[in-house]
């Protein structure tokens, strides 16, 4: 699958949507139970090197000139933090929930909600940001996000539709500002 290098132009000009799995975690971190999402200590959170990761990542994208217009994520704090650090400002999608631990139904619903989400163009000249979960990128169109803190770069095309473009490791974006510095 092609990386970066053979979609930094597109992302430049704007159209796309960019799927992050959600930064490396701390599975010491978690409390007894995910259930109160309000309450950041009961749930897996982004590691020392998540939190990194995420801001490393943000200054990238920045320093490369890709215009980024809305950000949406998970209610779980990781994802939360995730594009807080990336990208400062985002909102929360109740559609964007672990898919994981849910009953057939509501994964059904979160993946179509997830579909069209990556079908629907963002703003003109910006690109649109998701930072989710695994289990959600997979429900909804088979590829399963790894490592921690993957982006999967989609285009939308007519009739609901999209397409994958690009796989984006989580090095790949400070590594790009480093090439262009040469």
């Amino acid at each position: 699958m092609p990386g970066l290098d053979a979609v930094i132009g597109e992302l430049r000009r704007g159209g796309l949507v960019i799927y992050f799995r959600h930064g490396p975690t701390d599975p010491s971190s978690m409390g007894d139970a995910e259930d109160d999402l309000s309450r950041c200590e009961t749930q897996r959170n982004l590691s020392a090197e998540g939190r990194d990761q995420a801001t490393r990542i943000g200054k990238a994208i920045r320093a490369l000139g890709i215009p980024v217009g809305a950000v949406t994520t998970s209610p779980f704090c990781r994802c939360k933090d995730t594009a807080s650090l990336a990208f400062g400002e985002y909102g929360v999608s109740n559609d964007l929930y672990f898919a994981l631990d849910a009953d057939p139904a509501s994964t059904a619903a979160l993946a179509k909600s997830l579909r069209r989400l990556l079908s629907t163009p963002p703003a003109i000249k910006t690109n649109a940001v998701i930072v989710a979960h695994t289990a959600n990128l997979r429900e909804a169109t088979g590829i399963w996000p790894k490592p921690e803190g993957v982006a999967y770069v989609f285009r939308p095309l007519p009739g609901a539709r999209f397409e994958v473009v690009a796989k984006v490791a989580p090095e790949d974006w400070p590594n790009a500002v480093k090439g262009r510095a040469r």
